[in-house]
């Protein structure tokens, strides 16, 4: 079912597409899940997210310089946005933002489930910075959306929605532009990147 959701053949499956994925009948999906599709939806950005635990524990966590510490964050996640595997982090990506913006039931769970653990991660990493006195003191929160919010759109821009054929950027390159401005904007040391 999960595969499903991945697959962007057709537009949002229905829920009878979701249950003939898992084998199963709709009311055997509503039985599991909830009565309505966005509570399968939601079981399944779940699920993307029970996937990316360990991934977003270690991406909270860092002894490396401030500057080095955005680097690293910044180009892993482009990279597992973009690694081949049986689910890729921006196709997860892609899908939860695409259903939590057309279908006000799911945006809630496409937050928790997708965009706020990975902008948690980075506010950690970032008050660690605060703490260790290498980044200004600053809402974190909001520091954390700066940086994560252009990363997200380069990477789907150039995969998800094929950029990469019609309208090409070197995104390594560019997602290192964008951690070079908030690390100027951000360092307490003015730490050169």
């Amino acid at each position: 079912m999960m595969m499903r959701v991945l697959r962007r053949e057709t537009a949002r499956p229905s829920l009878r597409q979701l249950a003939e994925a898992a084998g199963v009948t709709a009311p055997t999906l509503r039985h599991y899940f909830g009565s309505s599709r966005a509570e399968v939806i939601a079981a399944i950005l779940e699920e993307f997210l029970k996937m990316g635990q360990a991934r977003l524990a270690s991406a909270a966590m860092t002894s490396a310089p401030f500057a080095e510490s955005i680097h690293e964050f910044a180009l892993s996640l482009v990279r597992g946005m973009r690694h081949a595997g049986p689910v890729r982090l921006g196709d997860a990506f892609a899908v939860g933002l695409a259903e939590g913006l057309l279908d006000p039931a799911i945006g809630p769970s496409a937050l928790r489930f997708m965009v706020d653990p990975a902008q948690q991660a980075l506010q950690r990493r970032l008050d660690e910075h605060v703490a260790r006195g290498e980044m200004i003191e600053a809402d974190t929160r909001a520091a954390s959306l700066m940086l994560l919010s252009p990363i997200l759109i380069a990477a789907l821009h150039q995969d998800q929605m094929g950029g990469s054929a019609c309208n090409p950027l070197d995104l390594e390159a560019a997602v290192s532009g964008i951690c070079d401005a908030f690390i100027r904007a951000y360092s307490r040391k003015r730490e050169k990147a």
